[in-house]
């Protein structure tokens, strides 16, 4: 039945493998995620909870405190144990290095010496065992055995990876944030509007404000609201934008790959 209709080179037609076997675990499978499953603005990245003593990274994620400096300390002592095996995988290496060299020096010695002995008439083949003694009556053997010394690991990075980001983070690059909450929402420090999908800014000062107010408002001069300093465009900080269930806001589908006979 399968080969007779169009596009019969899949065993199962796609109400098979959407409807009827959708609880087995066949073919990729797609949900969308609702907004209990976004991160609301305002939320710390790694508790997941609302930011306490918040901070941002330079990629613009937010953080409580306690549990971003908490994530650097550990992956700092992950970093000296890491740094700490490669040097002894080093050490390890230059030895072996050491005693091939010294090896091939007496290997060379001895060939030498055997080059300078004079040969004698009529010598008798040599019945002692050599490595490939088996190779006569066992021809399948191998000549030579590959040897295998382990898979080189790679140098640790000098600073801990952020969590979101991957990039090189240190503690001294964390922004201190001034989140205003209204009924539990962020709300802008200028308009006092809730803060949700839009995008969002933070000055210098740590006031966090919506996009669209900073290119209103403080872009055309350049000028603090708040302390009435000049600003510098390289010092404002976009940051993440909450999403959530619509599509408009972001990455609503979850995927899971799984193989599927085709």
């Amino acid at each position: 039945r399968k080969s007779k209709q169009a596009g019969g080179n899949k065993p199962l037609s796609h109400y098979e493998m959407t409807q009827k076997f959708r609880s087995s675990e066949y073919g990729t499978t797609t949900a969308r995620l609702s907004q209990d499953s976004q991160l609301p603005f305002g939320h710390c990245g790694l508790s997941l909870g609302p930011a306490e003593d918040p901070v941002a990274t330079p990629s613009g994620h937010i953080y409580s405190r306690e549990a971003i400096v908490e994530y650097l300390l550990t992956k700092t002592m992950d970093l000296k144990k890491a740094q700490q095996n490669y040097e002894r995988y080093l050490e390890k290496q230059e030895k072996q290095q050491k005693s091939d060299e010294t090896q091939q020096k007496q290997e060379a010695i001895v060939v030498f010496e055997d080059s300078q002995k004079a040969t004698t008439v009529g010598k008798k083949r040599s019945r002692e065992p050599t490595a490939n003694a088996l190779k006569s009556t066992s021809y399948w053997l191998a000549e030579f055995q590959p040897e295998h010394g382990g898979d080189a690991p790679d140098p640790p990075p000098q600073r801990p990876p952020s969590p979101h980001s991957g990039k090189p983070l240190r503690r001294k690059e964390l922004r201190h944030l001034k989140l205003k909450r209204e009924d539990k929402k962020v709300v802008c420090g200028l308009s006092q509007k809730s803060i949700s999908t839009q995008p969002v800014v933070a000055l210098p000062t740590g006031e966090v404000i919506l996009k669209d107010c900073y290119d209103k408002l403080v872009k055309p001069t350049m000028v603090c609201p708040f302390t009435s300093k000049k600003l510098k465009e390289k010092h404002i900080l976009e940051l993440q934008k909450g999403k959530s269930g619509f599509a408009s806001s972001g990455q609503v589908e979850a995927k899971k790959y799984r193989p599927t006979i085709t």
